[in-house]
C-alpha cells in the first residue's frame, strides 16, 4: 500500500513539473514576441530620418515692382534661371527639414516698347531709345550671381507629399551687363555694355510649395540690383517653377 502511495505522489509531481516548465515556455516566447515588435517600430521612426543632396532646378518670370513711370518692363520677358545644390537634413522623428546650398543665379529685366538701357557718364545707367527704324528689339540688364539659399521645410505629416518651404537666399552678384539686341533691314545687332554699377550683395526673400518633387515659387527681391544713384531703383517679383 505504501508503495503504491509512493507511485501516486511522484507521478503528481512530474506531471505539476511538465506543466510548470509549459507554462515559462510560453512566457519566454510572449517576451520575445514583444521585443521584434519593439526593434520593428525603432525602424520604422529611423526610415524617416535622412541626410542628402538635392540637385536644384528652376525657371521663373520677374515682374518688377516700385518701377519709375518713364520704364516700362516687359514681364514674359524678364526671367530668371536657378541651378546648383542643396544639403538637406531632416532630424530623427521630425516633420522639419533644414537646407543651404549652392546656386547660380541667372536673371534678365527687359524693357518693353522702344526704350532701351544705355550706359551714360560715371557708369549710371539711363533710358534712351533704339536706333530709328530698328526692328526685333530687346534691352535688358543681366545679372550673374553665386546664390546661397538658407530654408527651412515643413511637411505635412510622415507619409505626405506636400511640403512648405521658406527662407532667404543672399545672392552674391559677381557680374551685370547692358545687352541690347536689334534688326535694322537685313543687318542683325547685338551690343553687350560692360561696367555697370550693380550691388555686389543682395538678399531675396523665396518660398514654395512642393507636391513631391515639383514646386511652385515665389521670390521677392527689396533690393534693387543697381546702386545708389548709379541707374533706376526697382524691386521685383518672381513666380516659376522648381525642380
Amino acid at each position: 500500500m505504501r508503495h503504491l502511495l509512493l507511485m501516486i505522489v511522484l507521478t503528481v509531481g512530474m506531471t505539476v513539473q511538465a506543466r510548470e516548465n509549459n507554462d515559462t515556455t510560453v512566457i519566454e516566447n510572449a517576451t520575445q514576441y514583444r521585443d521584434s515588435t519593439s526593434v520593428k517600430k525603432t525602424y520604422e521612426y529611423d526610415e524617416y530620418t535622412s541626410s542628402n543632396w538635392d540637385i536644384d532646378f528652376g525657371l521663373g518670370w520677374a515682374i518688377p515692382t516700385n518701377v519709375p513711370d518713364e520704364i516700362g518692363f516687359s514681364t514674359f520677358r524678364s526671367w530668371e534661371w536657378i541651378l546648383g545644390v542643396r544639403y538637406c537634413y531632416t532630424p530623427k522623428k521630425s516633420l522639419q527639414t533644414y537646407s543651404t546650398g549652392l546656386w547660380v543665379n541667372w536673371r534678365g529685366y527687359t524693357l518693353s516698347g522702344d526704350n532701351a538701357f544705355a550706359k551714360g557718364d560715371q557708369s549710371v545707367v539711363e533710358i534712351g531709345e533704339f536706333p530709328e527704324n530698328a526692328s526685333h528689339k530687346h534691352s535688358s540688364i543681366n545679372i550673374f550671381s553665386l546664390s546661397v539659399p538658407f530654408f527651412f521645410t515643413q511637411k505635412f505629416g510622415q507619409k505626405s507629399k506636400f511640403k512648405l518651404t521658406l527662407g532667404p537666399v543672399v545672392n552674391i552678384n559677381l557680374r551685370g551687363r547692358i545687352n541690347n539686341d536689334y534688326d535694322i533691314g537685313d543687318d542683325e545687332f547685338e551690343i553687350s555694355t560692360k561696367g555697370i554699377e550693380y550691388r555686389t550683395l543682395t538678399v531675396d526673400l523665396m518660398g514654395f510649395i512642393s507636391y513631391s518633387n515639383v514646386s511652385i515659387y515665389c521670390k521677392y527681391s527689396p533690393m534693387s540690383v543697381l546702386k545708389t544713384d548709379k541707374g533706376p531703383q526697382f524691386h521685383s517679383l518672381t513666380l516659376g517653377v522648381f525642380f
